[in-house]
């Protein structure tokens, strides 16, 4: 089987059960465990233990890995139990003894409502992440993408600027203390995020997809989400893994754990081979339970073994070879894939019903008496083979495109971003 270790977070694979009704007190983060995740982050306290979340279009599409979004719903919420620094550290020392040791214990600290009311709060901060090493916490995690901290730039900070301070605070009153970065895309520019961070010392940044959103059916009425809540889904994934690969191209080594859209091995391939070492189990862990984190395990171990990948080092950062392309090889791909629409030529699986001459802007194909016929006006530009419901307009694309990084010695698996 493919090894999973992580050498850059010293965990046993790369997957971090995100700060979420799932780690909230000692209680949940053990039985979270279950899952034997890489990292779990014990959410901070004071700040509501919450509701559920609402998973469009329903849980079948996030237990089979379809397309899905999630949000905050309307479930009873309820008060945290843990209400002191001093209970917070009791729930850490509770984990540590109890929990399977090979599992990493991060723990969030502070949150932007402590900002918002005022007062000492970088005191509290050093304060606490003082308190939460002494009880046993592996390391600590500033969390800075609750939705809307980015949206409120220059009311009280600048998002840059909030996150160099907290972090230089901390690492100057702890400096051995790891401390993560959890970073927000909304409304701010995530590449100086990151530079940021590492610049500030942070020892990983953890760049993750989740905005102020206003979801709602068409009978408005009926909506569970709550108005301006936190919103995310496999949409997302896409711009985290660009986040996470614009990263590594410009040169920056800090070690990443990306999130947004995880419900299914695939996103969580994804956001690996973008360039990031570990990536962030959220609504899926707190959404689809023990089971769900256990099944996206043990089918990114399979993947890895399916496809050749024989380590977490050759996983990490394998699609940058795509990202980051030669141009000759660029112009290869879509030369030779234009040429190949151009060529083919429309199959008697044609029902006629006319969708590709509607999306045709060069009169390249045309109806008449039988099934549509192409013209020598195509240009190759693919769109009426994106409309076919049968077929009959078709190319092995996946081959064509693959060939020409085969025939340049590009091949997957066999060296890192490094």
């Amino acid at each position: 089987m493919a090894d999973l270790y992580v050498k850059e977070f010293d965990m046993i694979n790369p997957f971090v059960v995100a700060s979420s009704p799932a780690t909230q007190g000692a209680r949940n983060v053990l039985k979270t465990s279950a899952m034997r995740p890489g990292a779990i982050v014990l959410r901070n306290f004071g700040h509501g233990a919450g509701g559920g979340s609402y998973i469009g279009p329903d849980s079948r599409a996030m237990y089979s890995g379809e397309m899905c979004m999630h949000s905050h719903g309307v479930g009873r919420q309820i008060k945290d139990r843990i209400s002191t620094l001093e209970q917070y550290c009791e729930e850490v020392e509770t984990i540590k003894r109890s929990m399977d040791q090979d599992i990493r214990l991060w723990v969030s600290v502070g949150h932007y409502s402590d900002i918002v009311k005022g007062g000492n709060w970088e005191k509290s901060w050093v304060e606490q992440a003082k308190e939460l090493k002494r009880a046993g916490a592996d390391a600590v995690e500033l969390h800075f993408n609750t939705p809307g901290v980015a949206v409120a730039k220059d009311r009280i900070f600048d998002y840059h600027q909030l996150l160099r301070h907290s972090i230089s605070i901390i690492k100057k009153e702890i400096p051995d203390l790891p401390i993560m970065a959890k970073l927000a895309m909304e409304s701010c520019d995530v590449l100086t995020s990151i530079r940021v961070a590492e610049a500030a010392g942070a020892s990983a940044a953890g760049p993750t997809a989740r905005w102020k959103g206003f979801y709602f059916d068409l009978d408005w009425r009926t909506t569970q989400a709550r108005p301006g809540s936190g919103y995310g889904g496999t949409q997302a994934t896409p711009l985290v893994c660009y986040a996470i690969a614009e990263a590594r191209t410009n040169g920056l080594k800090i070690p990443m754990y990306g999130g947004g859209g995880v419900f299914n091995y695939q996103q969580a391939a994804r956001i690996l081979m973008a360039g990031s070492q570990a990536v962030q189990l959220g609504a899926l862990a707190c959404s689809g339970g023990v089971s769900a984190g256990k099944k996206a395990i043990k089918d990114l171990n399979h993947f890895m073994d399916q496809n050749g990948y024989k380590n977490m080092n050759d996983l990490c950062g394998d699609a940058l070879k795509l990202f980051s392309m030669p141009k000759g090889v660029l112009e290869e791909r879509q030369e030779r894939l234009g040429r190949a629409y151009q060529e083919a030529q429309v199959s008697d699986q044609c029902i006629r019903c006319g969708r590709c001459v509607d999306v045709c802007w060069h009169e390249g194909i045309k109806m008449e008496e039988g099934p549509a016929m192409k013209t020598d006006q195509c240009i190759g530009c693919g769109y009426c083979f994106q409309v076919c419901p049968t077929g009959a307009l078709h190319v092995e694309k996946e081959e064509i495109l693959a060939s020409v990084f085969e025939e340049n010695n590009i091949k997957r698996g066999s060296e890192s971003y490094n």
